[in-house]
């Protein structure tokens, strides 16, 4: 039920209109029967790029046939038809994506298409062990969480946990397979009842927040932005707060420290799209989960947003600035080679909303991607790791600035090289004061960013093409 109407993309078909308008894909892998949780989500993302004129079609990623061959043409068949190149897709799969959906959207990956989100954040997200390891790594906080086992060392999960203790299956949604254990006697219960039934399903064995006992603040990160937040409460006598179980959801405001924590969460694992879930902590917060299709029902009833429109808002936006001629775009580069992209670069000023703050943590990765040019600029070409992140952004920039396409066997070389020092160095030069950086510290950061070039100029190599001329003479 529901077919897309695919004979529209097909042919080609496009409202009049002075620009060409969007052209995107939700892949969900269930049919549109309003009775399922998810579907009111999907009615909405239909209804809200109609009314903004943006053709959407609503497809199952198990219906693609998918040919990996050498030629790299666009070519898409889908329930026997062929489709035009969307500009973007939306992924509304979240936990439950199987291997078949992460081939599809691998596929188009590899075709230029821009994911939201991608294979590799949405496989990360969707195991839960896994995104804990993320998270931990990085530094941000998490409640202790142990890989269940057979048979189960339950002194172990005991001395590590304490209980009571929250058992998870590794990859589960909208709060289910989630339970409570609340005590050593119960838990023994829980062990003995899964070995004997040979349970097939990976486990989690996680902390209890006591602090967090039946309520959480769902945030929706969308573009490295904190749109909106709900407080969710569990029903009397429960400890899941999911609003699809029954919690309620009410608007939330959120401390500066939170919001820093979603939107570090969301840029840590990668996810343009995030519904990051934060539990109470004694001594502050701790994160519980992410997801890559958050529901949005409950947020839009307590918040009063409009969570499709937001997503096309970001879409669209950040849409133009890929679609810009090239030499329009060498901010986007010089934005990549100093911040990592601007999705880290907008989470950088939320999270430092004060002004000097900001200006110096901008200063500081000026200068760092100073150095980095700096040192790739002195290493001999023939040792520059080809995919290396700054060789890649500084082809990328170099390509920008000259105004022609980047090509695919583009060298590092030193004149080239010193055209981005000098770029970035005036950048780290004058930003501090632009941005009323106490003097000390503003003139500090001017005369080492202004050395890169200086210490450039001094070491730099002869090039090998003049040292080439002067052979032949």
């Amino acid at each position: 039920m529901n077919k897309p109407a695919i004979g529209a993309f097909r042919h080609g078909m496009v409202p009049f209109a002075m620009e060409m308008v969007l052209r995107g894909w939700i892949l969900f892998h269930r049919d549109l029967d309003p009775a399922l949780p998810e579907v009111p989500e999907i009615l909405r993302f239909q209804e809200a790029a109609a009314a903004r004129g943006i053709e959407l079609l609503v497809l199952k990623p198990h219906n693609f046939d998918i040919v990996a061959a050498p030629d790299e043409g666009w070519s898409v068949h889908y329930e026997d038809h062929s489709l035009e190149r969307p500009d973007f897709i939306l992924c509304r799969t979240g936990a439950e994506t199987d291997y078949f959906t992460l081939a599809v959207l691998r596929h188009f990956e590899r075709r230029g298409v821009r994911l939201v989100n991608g294979p590799e954040t949405i496989d990360l997200v969707a195991d839960k062990l896994h995104t804990m390891q993320r998270l931990a790594r990085a530094g941000l906080p998490i409640p202790a969480t142990i890989l269940g086992k057979f048979p189960m060392d339950i002194d172990v999960v005991e001395a590590e946990l304490g209980f009571p203790v929250i058992v998870k299956t590794l990859r589960g949604t909208r709060g289910t397979g989630v339970l409570k254990c609340e005590d050593r006697s119960q838990f023994e219960d829980l062990a003995g009842l899964l070995e004997s039934a040979d349970a097939k399903a990976d486990f989690l064995f996680q902390h209890y927040v006591r602090s967090s006992h039946g309520r959480d603040v769902r945030v929706l990160v969308i573009g490295g932005r904190v749109m909106a937040a709900m407080e969710r409460r569990s029903p009397a006598g429960q400890f899941k707060s999911n609003v699809s179980l029954g919690g309620i959801g009410i608007a939330y405001t959120l401390t500066g420290e939170m919001a820093e924590l979603a939107a570090r969460a969301a840029d840590t694992l990668g996810l343009e799209v995030a519904g990051i879930d934060i539990l109470f902590d004694d001594d502050g917060y701790r994160i519980c989960e992410a997801n890559s299709a958050p529901g949005f029902q409950g947020l839009e009833r307590a918040c009063g947003i409009d969570v499709p429109n937001a997503i096309f808002d970001w879409v669209e936006a950040s849409q133009a600035v890929q679609d810009r001629p090239i030499k329009a775009v060498t901010g986007e580069a010089l934005i990549d080679l100093v911040f990592g992209g601007r999705l880290r670069l907008r989470a950088i000023s939320d999270r430092l909303g004060e002004r000097r703050v900001f200006a110096r943590a901008v200063g500081v990765r000026l200068v760092g991607a100073g150095v980095a040019s700096l040192f790739t600029s002195l290493a001999p070409t023939d040792r520059v790791e080809r995919h290396s992140i700054v060789a890649s952004r500084l082809e990328h920039l170099r390509a920008d600035a000259r105004g022609v396409p980047l090509t695919a066997d583009a060298d590092v070389e030193q004149e080239q090289t010193l055209l981005t020092l000098l770029a970035v160095s005036i950048w780290a030069a004058i930003l501090p004061w632009l941005a009323g950086s106490e003097p000390l510290f503003a003139g500090s950061m001017s005369l080492l960013a202004l050395c890169f070039p200086a210490a450039f100029l001094l070491t730099r190599r002869k090039p090998a093409r003049a040292g080439r001329r002067e052979t032949a003479r």
